[in-house]
């Protein structure tokens, strides 16, 4: 599937429902389920677990750009390009240290 379809898709199913709840309050449910990951994560959830987290994940980080009018591939595109955003290369040659 193709981050189109996917945001499209969930567009389809929910753009109603998120837009009557807010982009506030859709903002707190992507961090609600990021927080789910994370814990998924740390517990050394099953495979299977982290997949459906990341699949929540990223459904509602789909939500969320519907609402906010933005298109994620291009929004992706627009700042990657193939190449990190900080040092311009592939792969990343930037520091990790702060």
């Amino acid at each position: 599937m193709e981050i189109k379809e996917a945001q499209e898709m969930m567009k389809r199913i929910y753009y109603d429902r998120d837009r009557s709840r807010g982009i506030d309050r859709t903002v707190l449910r992507t961090f609600q389920e990021l927080a789910e990951l994370s814990d998924a994560i740390m517990i050394n959830a099953s495979h299977d677990e982290i997949v459906s987290e990341v699949a929540d994940v990223f459904a509602w980080l789909c939500s969320l750009a519907n609402l906010l009018d933005v298109d994620l591939g291009s929004a992706l595109i627009s700042k990657y390009d193939n190449v990190c955003s900080r040092c311009g290369k592939s792969p990343c040659v930037c520091d990790d240290t702060p």
